[in-house]
């Protein structure tokens, strides 16, 4: 049965799920919710079928019935009150990264949200196929034991006004790292940040992760580099998976480390994976088939918790 689903914002990001809901054939209506939606009437022309509105409250007295789920792609300071409000009227929600702001918001959306509704967070890169390919090869023992991660995000970019560049970018890396740890808990946390452009946000950060066993994770994140670096490497104790996400490739080197021997070999195999749908699609699709089964969802509640603790304890 196709569901209808009510988006929150459609700035620079709530555009793509906007395109992407009025064309997902699991969805039967959208509703847009923006005060400013009738400053972009382009936008609006572009969309007949969806229905556009300024405030929440309009939908509740005429509409709430007729919905099933929300998508909440506001900035980071509105997620928490909007979600709560979902949640209260019964939605299935949504909500783009950073899912809130602090673990204490978290605990009052999952106690909302109980066993029987899902809240999920916009960690989309969890549904990129790469990725899945990723965690099975990991998941398979082929590279052995995790040893190391290294996430880089760095770019000569959009400069944003409203957050800096570790609450804008390196909730998706942080999330990789947690996919491919299993959720594990970090024992220790150190950063470095930088501003190089002098303006009232940081735009370089470096984050360290350690874990049980002495296995660590760096996170880089930048839009203020002049290469555009979207790589992610995990390097085991039998081969090494790297995922390029400029180029769109995903390598498996056979290179092996191990606590008292060091094994270099330059041979690579190039890993296939589905290049047939998109990530952002993926994740909708997911949102929509978790509404059966809330408990299935990969970006709830306990994913997302470790996240946040990692954004809590970075602006300590």
């Amino acid at each position: 049965m196709k569901k209808s689903i009510i988006l929150f914002g459609i700035g620079y990001w709530g555009k793509n799920h906007l395109r992407e809901l009025d064309s997902n054939k699991k969805v039967k209506t959208v509703y847009v919710v923006d005060p400013l939606w009738d400053q972009n009437l382009e936008l609006a022309k572009n969309y007949p079928n969806v229905l556009f509105f300024k405030s929440f409250e309009e939908i509740l007295k005429y509409h709430i019935e007729k919905i099933d789920g929300a998508i909440i792609a506001t900035p980071p300071s509105t997620h928490f009150d909007i979600a709560k409000k979902c949640l209260e009227n019964n939605l299935h929600v949504l909500i783009e990264k950073p899912m809130v702001e602090t673990l204490k918001e978290l605990d009052i959306l999952n106690k909302l949200a109980g066993d029987n509704k899902v809240l999920m967070s916009g960690h989309t890169y969890l549904y990129n196929p790469a990725i899945k390919r990723m965690k099975e090869i990991i998941d398979s023992d082929e590279i052995g034991d995790i040893m190391f991660i290294h996430s880089q995000r760095l770019n000569f970019g959009i400069m944003r006004e409203d957050t800096d560049v570790f609450l804008s970018l390196a909730p998706h890396d942080i999330s990789l790292v947690q996919f491919f740890m299993n959720d594990a808990e970090y024992i220790n946390m150190s950063n470095h940040k930088s501003n190089f452009t002098f303006s009232p946000n940081d735009d370089f950060s470096s984050t360290s992760l350690e874990y049980d066993k002495n296995v660590f994770a760096k996170i880089d994140v930048s839009w203020y580099y002049p290469h555009k670096i979207r790589s992610l490497i995990v390097v085991g104790t039998k081969k090494t998976i790297v995922f390029d996400d400029v180029q769109k490739k995903l390598f498996l080197y056979d290179i092996s480390i191990d606590r008292h021997y060091h094994h270099h070999n330059d041979s690579f195999s190039d890993i296939k994976f589905d290049t047939g749908i998109s990530p952002l699609t993926n994740e909708i699709n997911h949102f929509i088939e978790y509404f059966n089964e809330p408990s299935k969802c990969i970006t709830g509640y306990h994913h997302s918790r470790n996240v946040i603790k990692v954004i809590e304890e970075y602006y300590q």
